[in-house]
C-alpha cells in the first residue's frame, strides 16, 4: 500500500539552469509534521552503455570535484528542454567521446538518491558504435574517452571495481541485453 506524504508547503532556496533546491513541510500518515525536508529537483539524466562492433565498452575518465577524483563512468548526462530521451542519449553520447550508434534502445532506469533527489537516469544500451567525430565538450567538463574491452569491464564490475555507484547500476541493467560470449 502506498501512502503518500501530504505536502503542506513548499520554497524553492536555490534554483538555477541544471537544479532546484527546495524545502517542504510535509505531514506524514499518522499525522506527525515535518517541518523541513529538502529536495533537489534535477531533470532525469541519461546513461549510454556503448558498446563498439568489437565489443568494447566507450567510457569517460573524468574529474569529479567534489570528491577531488576522477572516476570511469558511462557517457552521459542531463536531458535537454524539449528533447526526447533517445536524442538525449544519442546527443551525449556523440558529445562526450565523437562515437556514434548503430542501435540504441533504452533498456530501464534507476534513482540516484530518491531521498533528496528528484530525478531518474535513463540506462540505454547502444550497440555497433563508431568514433565518427571528436569530442565536443561543454565549457566545464574534464573528461577523456577510454575504451575497454566488454568482458574486463563486466569481471571489474563484478569485483567491486568501478566507484561510481551510478555507473554500476546503468551497467547492471544493461548487461541482461547483451548478447556476450564470456571468455574462457
Amino acid at each position: 500500500m502506498k501512502i503518500k506524504w501530504k505536502t503542506l508547503s513548499s520554497e524553492y532556496l536555490f534554483q538555477s539552469r541544471t537544479f532546484k533546491m527546495r524545502v517542504d513541510k510535509c505531514e506524514l500518515p499518522d499525522g506527525r509534521v515535518m517541518p523541513k525536508y529538502y529536495v533537489m529537483e534535477f531533470t532525469d539524466w541519461v546513461h549510454v552503455v556503448a558498446l563498439t562492433q568489437n565489443m568494447e565498452l566507450v567510457l569517460v575518465d573524468q574529474y569529479r570535484h567534489a570528491k577531488q577524483e576522477r572516476y570511469l563512468e558511462l557517457p552521459g548526462g542531463n536531458l535537454e528542454p524539449n528533447e526526447s530521451l533517445v536524442d538525449s542519449a544519442k546527443r551525449e553520447l556523440l558529445e562526450e567521446t565523437g562515437y556514434s550508434a548503430g542501435n540504441i534502445k533504452e533498456v530501464g532506469e534507476h534513482y540516484p538518491n530518491p531521498a533528496l533527489q528528484s530525478n531518474a537516469v535513463r540506462v540505454f544500451l547502444a550497440t555497433d558504435c563508431k568514433k565518427v567525430a571528436e569530442q565536443d565538450l561543454d565549457p566545464f567538463e574534464d573528461l577523456t574517452v577510454t575504451l575497454m574491452p566488454y568482458g574486463e569491464a563486466l569481471k571489474k564490475l563484478d569485483k567491486g571495481g568501478f566507484k561510481h555507484s551510478l555507473m554500476n547500476s546503468s551497467l547492471l541493467i544493461a548487461k541482461q541485453f547483451v548478447s556476450y560470449e564470456k571468455e574462457a
